[in-house]
C-alpha cells in the first residue's frame, strides 16, 4: 500500500476515533429521554394515524415504548440515540411519521402555522425562484413505454406524452409546483409573494396540461392513461388535475384533521385511547369537473405514488372514472395541512414531522393502506420487456 494511502487512512482513523470520543463523552441520556417523552406527547394529540396504526394494524405501543426508552438509556452516543428515535418513527410504517432536518428559526412562524401564516401575509418569495425553494425535477417516463410495440413519443418537457394506438398517454411525475423550476422562471416577477408565485406557476401547469390533452386529442387519442408512477404527491394543486379528467360531479370521504377531545398520554400505557385523535365524520367534499378530457381514464400507478398522488387515484377511482393499472401505492395518505404537526429536538438537529389529517376510502379503510390497482402488473420487474408485455396486455383487454 503505498505512503500517502496508509498515511491517510491513519489520519481518518484517528479523525473517526476522535469524533467517536467526542460522541460518547457528550451524550446525555437524561436529555434525549426528555425529549423522547415529550415526543410521546405530542404523538399522542398530534399523529393523526396513531388510533388506526394501534386498531387496525396491532402496533403494541407498549413494548415499542420500553424498547425506545430502553435503547436511548444505554446508547451512550449521538447516532445510536438518533437510529433509536428512527427505528421508533418507522415502526409506525407511515411516510408522513418521520425524522427531519430541524427548523431552528428565531423569526419563523410557530411550527405548524408557517405555511398558514405565509399565505395569509403572502411573505415574499425571494430573489428568484431558487431562493423561492424551486427546482427542477426529473419529469420524463420511467415505464419502458418505449419497449411496447407501436410506441410513439410526442412531446417532452413537464409533462411528457405519447401514443400507444389509441391510447394517449400523459406523464405526471410530479403534483408539487416546487418541482418545476423552469414554469417558476417564466412567470417570477421582482417582489411577487411566496403563495402568488405557487398559483402563478400551477395556472400556467393546468394550461399546459390541458394542451397536452388536446394535442393527444387531435392525434386520435380515444384512450387517455395518466402515468403517476413514482409520484411522490404534492400539494392540493392535484384537485385542479382531478377535474381536467372529467366532466361530472366527484364526491369523497371529506379529509378528517386533529380533534383531540381530552389528554391521550395513557395511550403508551397500553390504554384504549379515551378520546379519538381525529374529528368526527366530516361528511363529502365535491368536486366539478372542468371536462378537458371526457373519455375512458387509465391510470399508472406503483408503490412510489403516494400522498397527493393518492388523492388523484381515489377521487377517479372511487367515482369511477378510471381504471388504475399497476401495484398498491405507497400508503402515505394526507399529510400535512398548514405544516403538519412537528416536534422539535432540543438534543439534535432535528424535528419529528407528523401528519395531522387523515383521508379515508368509501369503505373505511385508512389511505396508509395503500390504494390497490384494478389490474396488477409487475412494476417491480427488472425485464422491461415484461413490464411492456404486461401493460400491453391489460390495455388490449380494457379495450375489449
Amino acid at each position: 500500500m503505498p505512503r500517502f494511502v496508509r498515511r491517510s487512512l491513519f489520519v481518518l482513523t484517528g479523525l473517526l476515533l476522535a469524533a467517536a470520543v467526542t460522541d460518547v463523552a457528550s451524550y446525555d441520556a437524561k436529555a434525549w429521554l426528555a425529549d423522547y417523552a415529550r415526543l410521546k406527547r405530542d404523538m399522542a394529540q398530534g399523529y393523526a394515524n396513531l388510533d388506526w396504526v394501534v386498531e387496525r394494524r396491532g402496533l403494541d405501543l407498549v413494548a415499542l415504548d420500553r424498547d425506545t426508552s430502553a435503547a436511548l438509556q444505554g446508547a451512550h452516543s449521538q447516532v445510536r440515540a438518533f437510529l433509536a428515535l428512527r427505528r421508533f418513527t418507522r415502526a409506525f410504517a407511515d411516510p408522513h411519521l418521520r425524522l427531519v432536518p430541524g427548523a431552528r428559526a428565531d423569526a419563523a412562524p410557530a411550527a405548524g402555522n408557517a405555511a398558514a401564516a405565509a399565505e395569509e401575509i403572502d411573505l415574499p418569495a425571494g430573489k428568484d425562484c431558487g431562493a423561492a425553494g424551486y427546482e427542477e425535477g426529473e419529469h420524463a417516463f420511467e415505464f419502458p413505454f418505449a419497449s411496447m410495440a407501436g410506441w410513439t413519443p410526442l412531446q417532452g418537457g413537464d409533462f411528457p406524452t405519447g401514443l400507444l394506438g389509441d391510447v394517449g398517454v400523459l406523464r405526471i411525475a410530479q403534483f408539487g409546483e416546487d418541482q418545476y423550476a423552469d414554469a417558476c422562471a417564466q412567470v417570477f416577477r421582482a417582489g411577487i409573494g411566496t403563495h402568488a408565485l405557487k398559483l402563478a406557476v400551477r395556472e400556467l401547469q393546468q394550461r399546459r396540461l390541458v394542451q397536452a390533452i388536446r394535442d393527444l386529442q387531435r392525434r386520435g387519442a380515444r384512450r387517455l392513461l395518466v402515468d403517476v408512477s413514482g409520484n411522490g404527491g404534492g400539494t392540493e394543486w392535484v384537485t385542479e388535475v382531478v377535474a381536467l379528467l372529467t366532466d361530472r360531479e366527484l364526491t369523497r370521504a371529506q379529509a378528517r384533521l386533529l380533534a383531540p377531545g381530552c389528554d391521550r398520554s395513557a395511550v403508551w400505557t397500553g390504554a384504549a385511547a379515551p378520546c379519538p385523535v381525529l374529528q368526527p365524520d366530516a361528511g363529502r367534499a365535491r368536486l366539478q369537473g372542468t371536462g378537458a378530457w371526457t373519455g375512458p381514464v387509465l391510470i399508472l400507478a406503483d408503490r412510489r405514488t403516494g400522498s397527493a398522488s393518492e388523492d388523484f387515484i381515489a377521487w377517479l377511482q372511487q367515482n369511477r372514472v378510471a381504471t388504475v393499472l399497476g401495484e398498491t401505492t405507497a400508503g402515505a395518505g394526507c399529510g400535512y395541512v398548514d405544516g403538519g404537526s412537528r416536534t422539535q429536538l432540543a438534543v439534535a438537529p432535528f424535528d419529528v414531522r407528523m401528519p395531522n389529517c387523515a383521508r379515508f376510502l368509501d369503505d373505511g379503510t385508512n389511505e396508509i393502506e395503500g390504494l390497490r390497482p384494478d389490474v396488477a402488473l409487475p412494476m417491480q420487474s427488472a425485464d422491461a420487456a415484461e413490464k411492456a408485455r404486461a401493460l400491453q396486455a391489460a390495455l388490449e383487454s380494457d379495450a375489449g
